[in-house]
């Protein structure tokens, strides 16, 4: 296919979403990052993508678990959640991971200016990379692992798409540091439009989970105002220290996504 014809048609530009996102499939001949933007409203589609395959065989061990005699239920529930987050970390080429590790190197080490930059930039993992890290990870496999335990599966296959929609947000709550990257490509494509409609998606998605799961309805609000709140507090970090950059986005869906899981649990 053609690369115009790979920025406008809805198809392409879901499947360029996935492939910018995951390894699930591979990029197109002739797409860019300068494509970017034109598959920015199909995050949230290509993050379902993400959920299934993670959720899914997370689903099918667990039955499998399960099943045997001597099975201990919450064991089976912490085996399938690390099996989730293994294929999470693979699909994703841990991308989002790194991101998040970078960005907590650099808070953690309390320098300023270019300084800032440079340590964020470093591909090595310091001890306050590390220590975000394992708050992040450990979180995540424990609120997948309850809600596996209570066998609320759906949230599992949401939240990657939740996550990616954070990213969204956060982009278009505080300009880029470098508009020719990545990142600044990612806060060009973050219309406004585009994010108020992913809001409006959000909540509805949230009071469906309610009604049909028949979960506490204040939860609704509490998840809503706890994922606005995340999301301006790190927009105001990022304006401070200069701009958003691709690593404040693979925190930001990370944090995001552990946020919602465990609003929800």
């Amino acid at each position: 296919m053609a690369p115009q014809q790979c920025r406008t048609t809805w198809p392409g530009r879901c499947y360029d979403a996935l492939a910018f996102l995951t390894r699930l499939v591979p990029p197109r001949a002739g797409c860019t990052g300068s494509d970017l933007g034109a598959c920015l409203p199909c995050y949230g589609p290509a993050g379902l993508c993400l959920g299934l395959t993670l959720t899914l065989p997370s689903w099918l061990f667990w039955l499998l678990l399960h099943k045997h005699p001597l099975a201990v239920p919450l064991l089976c529930a912490a085996l399938a959640a690390w099996l989730w987050m293994g294929l999470e970390v693979w699909s994703t080429r841990s991308l989002h991971w790194d991101g998040l590790a970078d960005l907590g190197d650099a808070c953690g080490s309390g320098a300023q200016g270019e300084r800032f930059w440079a340590i964020m930039k470093d591909s090595r993992l310091g001890a306050f990379g590390a220590l975000h890290l394992l708050l992040a990870f450990g979180g995540m496999w424990l609120v997948v692992c309850w809600h596996i335990y209570g066998g609320q599966w759906l949230w599992l296959v949401v939240a990657p798409a939740w996550g990616r929609v954070c990213a969204l947000w956060l982009a278009a709550s505080a300009p880029p540091r470098d508009k020719n990257s990545l990142g600044g490509l990612t806060c060009a494509g973050a219309s406004p439009a585009l994010t108020r409609w992913y809001a409006l998606a959000a909540l509805l998605v949230l009071f469906a989970l309610a009604l049909f799961a028949h979960q506490p309805w204040w939860r609704v609000p509490v998840t809503a105002l706890g994922q606005y709140i995340l999301i301006r507090r790190m927009a105001a970090f990022a304006r401070s220290k200069g701009g958003i950059s691709g690593d404040f986005l693979g925190a930001g869906i990370q944090w995001g996504q552990l946020w919602f899981l465990a609003s929800t649990v």
